[in-house]
């Protein structure tokens, strides 16, 4: 193997990392924002690291390319570029000058050109070449000795790709991708493309025929027609985007190897715009390799790298002090874990004293499977202070020998359940629910870090324990994946040898503890550690207890069900059929477009098209085409029908537990950025509440015999909420003297007496009250309403008429979003708005398009007012679940939806728990209006 060469497309790296952190609001504490910095940087280091390359450089676009020149429409479509990324590229090409890597580029030239190029004068020197990019494009460069870096989903979620990958990925050579592109198009880029081609018969054409040109050589002979037509239309827009798309290896540049080759860099420089920018969880991350005379503590660094223009300089011997890729510096590493192994009783028992002495530990358990209630227990690990771990294997089967997990539970279980020894866990739900069914209830949980993160941040992208430590202690952490594998050649946990897992587990313990310190400095100094320490963390045995006890099944019903479904479903298909002219697969977007828009044209001026270039048929699309032709009403049923069939009638049964004879949702604590809790397997919470559809499925969930389900539900609490928080007379008036607020709205609103309220006016008065607390513009109410723009605007006016201070409400939330970069509930939960803020202190809002702001402005809008019902329902919970273990009772909660607590109560003590119930649920906050409960009591839940 040749010399390692690393070609980083500067742009579209920075681009991927402002978009993909912007949530983060990563800024320092004057108010610069770094989000983008932090990401670019980080990537630089990780890639430095584990591929350790012998030559680097980074590429830049300097301005118009012939791209340009030859379609003036080129890029056009792309949003003005936000106001602080520039702030921010200027910072990232500081730290290229610092770490000494050189800066390529060529005008007229895009990037990709001039990595295309570069990668092209490396290979002919024999060298080998990764190219780290945050986007696509260089996926066509890929050939032996060319392979790309990028993102998943998550920024630090990398894969790299060859030929094979490619080939995996969309079944075509690399080289094909450029012809893909011209078949069809980029959005991204403006591309035309040919109209009417997707991905999927682009790539069947190029899997027939090699290439475009030799698509169009045989044109004559291609089926069906309708693809011979549109190929026929678009030849030269097809030609056109092959120019555009095809990367140049031709540009003008002339790479200097040795400028390139990594060496020595300006450590005092790095470390002075580390300190600058406030990333301390990159410098342990840092090479060493820097000259004598910067061999200094990061305690005492010189003033701050100089500022480089913000244009590329050229290439030559002028660019001097090249970066090297030496080992990982240790000294302001964290200690490193020491793994003690327990596989005796004396071992055993030295572990109990230390939990015990300790002033608070943290543990962790290692399974065969991620289901918490199907998933055995392998091990068991512990941490009682920094730097140390213990992993008690019980499950592995390496022939270790190891203690019977009957013998670890009995020590160590009444430490676990001493509810006066706190401790610490990520992702406590999910350890203690994996506990509680081996007999050991956890009590004392004092700390979660997944918990604790997402409460600091929580729009975080990434909340698992590998990243955490890599974000809040610069940490790299061994990946599952290093152990068990991934794909169809992954093992159990139970089969890596204890060797291997011990310091595995007794690590993750260990950071636990570590980012535990951090995290809790943090969530003091913000104001947001009585969230977390009173409602999210007493929180945690709560959903334990849910997830645990399940929901009983009809499956009887559903199976009948099942079968009426079907029958609907068919009918409908035949009737779109019918409609359309000929039959088709309704499930595929693609044909069903074709249908809708080619066979039947329907009108296309306000539909947009998707990344493929067919018209889009999503839900919204279809709501907003009611009445333009008969078929959309028939096909809205069948997907409505198709869905609730696939998600629930036919799933639910499938995912009865064969020991409990229940399903059991897990319950996400995590899974939202407004403070919700949200459900997945099932998903409980999307079942339709009001449709008769969604009542026929909840009346499969059941109560056993002797006991009765009961539900209980806060009314309007988000209107509730509102009046609090405006003070708005009207509103508190309305809700004080228990009238129905929809109507009480429209009276006031209309200026007309409660008794004349029509139908059709409480309706209007119902959606714009939801509508505001939601930041529906007039736009979107015209839309709902059905009337026109003028219209809405007029009855949002009366609206802000009666009831003043919700407008006062609404441009404070905007003033003060605007201003600080968060809103706030009533118990201080905070969401931030990042992008809403000025780029940096005294200069004017960021850029950004304005679809784009209004989102976020509605988001900001609604999330004191979401949020807070968030945080009320969460406390009604726990002092529900404590009254009922307190009182002995043998009911248990079973599900949170939305706003609605369901339980499964045995029948003599219904009026105990509906009292109960009641009571905790009004009186969960204090608000200026009262917190009205509907509760209902049946044999199923509808």
């Amino acid at each position: 193997m040749g010399s390692l060469v690393v070609l980083v497309d500067g742009h579209s790296l920075a681009y991927r990392a402002y978009y993909a952190l912007l949530r983060q609001g990563l800024q320092t504490r004057k108010g610069e924002p770094t989000h983008a910095v932090y990401g670019f940087t980080s990537m630089l280091l990780k890639v430095w690291r584990e591929h350790r390359p012998d030559y680097m450089a980074v590429a830049f676009d300097v301005g118009r390319t012939f791209r340009h020149e030859a379609f003036a429409e080129y890029k056009a479509t792309r949003a003005e570029r936000p106001s602080d990324f520039d702030t921010q590229l200027a910072r990232i090409r500081q730290i290229i000058e610092a770490f000494a890597i050189p800066i390529l580029a060529a005008e007229g030239y895009e990037a990709d050109d001039v990595i295309g190029t570069a990668a092209r004068q490396a290979l002919e020197r024999g060298m080998e070449v990764l190219i780290v990019t945050g986007d696509t494009d260089t996926f066509q460069l890929i050939r032996p000795g060319i392979r790309v870096l990028t993102s998943r989903r998550h920024f630090d979620d990398i894969v790299i790709y060859d030929v094979q990958a490619i080939r995996e990925r969309y079944g075509l050579e690399p080289h094909q991708l450029v012809d893909l592109k011209a078949l069809t198009g980029d959005p991204s880029d403006n591309v035309p493309g040919v109209r009417g081609i997707g991905e999927r018969t682009a790539t069947e054409l190029l899997k027939r025929y090699g290439s475009l040109e030799n698509v169009y050589a045989h044109l004559d002979e291609i089926q069906p027609e309708r693809v011979r037509r549109l190929l026929e239309a678009g030849r030269e827009q097809a030609f056109l985007s092959k120019e555009l798309v095809r990367i140049r290896t031709d540009a003008p540049i002339a790479v200097d190897w040795e400028a390139c080759r990594v060496g020595r860099y300006n450590r005092e420089a790095v470390l002075a715009l580390f300190q600058e920018l406030e990333f301390r969880s990159l410098i342990p991350r840092l090479p060493n390799g820097a000259t004598p005379s910067e061999e200094k503590p990061p305690e005492a660094p010189p003033g701050p790298a100089r500022q480089p223009t913000l244009f590329p300089e050229p290439i030559g011997p002028a660019v001097v002090q090249p970066l090297t890729v030496p080992p990982l510096r240790t000294e302001h590493l964290p200690r490193p874990t020491e793994a003690t192994v327990v596989t005796d009783e004396a071992g055993l028992a030295a572990l109990r004293e230390a939990l015990e002495r300790a002033p608070r530990f943290a543990f962790d358990v290692e399974t065969d499977a991620l289901s918490p209630m199907r998933a055995g227990l392998v091990g068991l690990s512990f941490a009682v202070e920094e730097g140390r771990g213990y992993y008690v294997p019980v499950g592995h089967r390496d022939g270790t020998p190891q203690l019977p997990l009957r013998r670890v539970l009995e020590v160590l279980g009444p430490v676990l359940s001493d509810p006066g020894r706190p401790k610490v866990a990520h992702h406590a739900k999910f350890d203690m629910l994996i506990l509680a069914r081996h007999g050991v209830e956890v009590e004392g949980l004092a700390f979660d870090t997944m918990v604790a993160e997402w409460v600091l941040n929580p729009a975080a992208y990434g909340l698992n324990l590998k990243h955490l430590a890599w974000l809040r202690l610069g940490v790299e952490m061994t990946s599952i994946e290093q152990l068990i594998g991934k794909g169809k050649g992954q093992r159990s946990f139970a089969d890596v040898p204890v060797s291997a897992a011990a310091p595995y587990a007794a690590a993750d313990a260990d950071l636990t503890l570590r980012i535990a310190r951090v995290q809790e400095e943090e969530l003091r100094r913000q104001g947001l550690w009585k969230l977390f320490a009173e409602i999210e963390i007493p929180l945690i045995p709560v959903l334990v207890r849910m997830e645990q006890t399940g929901i009983l099944i009809d499956v009887p019903l559903l199976q009948q069900m099942s079968v009426e479904f079907e029958k609907r479903i068919q009918t409908l298909a035949q009737e779109i059929y019918r409609w359309v002219g000929y039959p088709f697969n309704l499930d595929s977007p693609r044909q069903l477009s074709d249908a809708l828009f080619g066979k039947l044209q329907l009108p296309t001026a306000d539909v947009p098209r998707t990344g493929t270039g067919m018209y889009s048929t999503s839900s919204e699309v279809l709501e907003s085409l009611r009445g333009a032709h008969p078929v959309i009403e028939l096909i809205l049923e069948y997907r409505q029908l198709a869905k609730l069939k696939s998600t629930y009638v036919d799933a639910l049964p499938r995912m009865i537990h064969p020991d409990t004879g229940r399903i059991h949702p897990i319950y996400h604590q995590t899974g939202t950025v407004t403070g919700r809790i949200s459900a997945s397997d099932p998903n409980i919470q999307n079942i339709p509440i009001r449709t008769e559809l969604g009542k026929q499925i909840r009346r499969a969930f059941i109560a056993p015999p002797g006991c009765v389900l009961l539900s209980a539900d806060y009314s309007q609490i988000e209107l509730r909420i509102l009046a609090h928080i405006t003070g708005d007379p009207g509103l508190i008036a309305a809700f004080r003297a228990g009238e129905d607020i929809h109507r009480a709205t429209a009276a006031k609103a209309f200026g007309i007496p409660l008794e004349q309220v029509t139908e059709e006016q409480r309706n209007f008065a119902k959606r714009i009250n939801y509508g505001l607390i939601y930041g529906m513009s007039a736009h979107g109410l015209a839309q709902q309403l059905g009337v026109s723009r003028r219209e809405a605007e007029r009855f949002i006016q009366q609206y802000f008429t009666a009831f003043p201070r919700v407008k006062v409400y609404i441009e404070t939330i905007k003033e003060r979003v605007a201003r600080q970069g968060y809103v706030e509930t009533l118990l201080g939960r905070r969401r931030y708005f990042p992008e809403l803020m000025p780029a940096a202190p005294g200069q004017p809002p960021r850029r950004l398009p304005e679809a784009v702001r209004r989102k976020a402005e509605r988001e900001a809008i609604n999330a004191p007012i979401q949020g807070s019902a968030a945080d009320i329902i969460k406390i009604a919970m726990i002092r529900i679940d404590q009254a009922i273990r307190e009182q002995g009772l043998r009911t248990r909660m079973i599900m949170q939806v939305h706003d609605e607590l369901v339980f499964e109560v045995p029948e003599e003590e219904v009026e105990i728990v509906r009292a109960l119930v009641d009571e905790r649920m009004r009186n969960a906050y204090p608000l200026r209006v009262p917190l009205d409960v509907e509760t209902h009591i049946g044999p199923h839940w509808s």
